[in-house]
């Protein structure tokens, strides 16, 4: 069995892993990191991938963590965008200017396309674009819950912001907290779908993860696929080097 681990701008998320899937996830608090850890069932872990956008010293902890937490034997190796699979480049894109969960989240979705776009909407929203194997670019806006939390501290008359008072119809709002809601969601959605629009070449698919993904989805034009798993299916790819 695979550990592998998201360690996002929020979270730690992870998942064990066996035959090209999750057979159990969770995640963890950044602020628990250690008692999170010690409630994974670490007898069954045969090795342990990371992949990591967080603090270096916090990365680096969770690996000191993992390593005396697993057997002897176990193997920790970590994402390092120098040893890309052969069948996957970045083009003119620059591996030092760009997170490793957006590349793995690209590397989950190939083969779903040869051309295709992911959107991963998380804390952040990334949108990126490949081509026959080739990152093209791609763009980053804040998510729902960063356009919240920024709208809350910003302007002291708004007050906390509930998702509760979203409607689907993204109608205008009624009162302050549900105009600013929805317009916190029209502008994303209408963001998506402009970089969708505006590909740089067409698409033969369009792939969702993240755990806005589902709302998200709805509002974007078919065909799209959610993928809840998709970063952990790129990290679990990335170490097979194979399709």
């Amino acid at each position: 069995m695979h550990l592998l681990i998201d360690f996002g701008n929020s979270l730690l998320k992870w998942c064990l892993w066996a035959d090209k899937r999750a057979t159990e996830r969770g995640h963890i608090d950044p602020l628990a990191l250690e008692s999170g850890l010690r409630s994974i069932d670490w007898q069954v872990v045969d090795s342990i991938s990371i992949c990591s956008v967080a603090d270096q010293e916090l990365t680096h902890a969770v690996s000191i963590y993992c390593d005396s937490l697993s057997s002897p034997e176990c193997v920790v190796r970590q994402v390092d965008l120098a040893s890309l699979p052969s069948w996957f480049s970045l083009g003119t894109t620059s591996r030092e200017q760009i997170g490793k969960d957006r590349v793995v989240a690209m590397l989950g979705a190939y083969g779903l396309g040869d051309h295709y776009c992911v959107i991963d909407v998380g804390t952040a929203c990334t949108i990126d674009f490949v081509s026959n194997g080739e990152h093209q670019g791609g763009y980053i806006t804040p998510g729902l819950s960063l356009a919240r939390s920024s709208l809350t501290l910003k302007t002291a008359r708004i007050g906390e912001i509930a998702d509760r008072l979203y409607s689907a119809r993204l109608e205008p709002g009624r009162n302050t907290q549900q105009a600013v809601e929805h317009g916190i969601r029209m502008s994303l959605v209408s963001m998506c779908q402009h970089a969708l629009r505006n590909a740089p070449t067409t698409l033969d698919a369009v792939i969702v993860t993240g755990g806005d993904s589902e709302w998200l989805a709805d509002h974007l034009p078919d065909p799209v696929m959610v993928r809840p798993n998709l970063v952990f299916e790129g990290i679990d790819r990335f170490f097979r080097d194979e399709l």
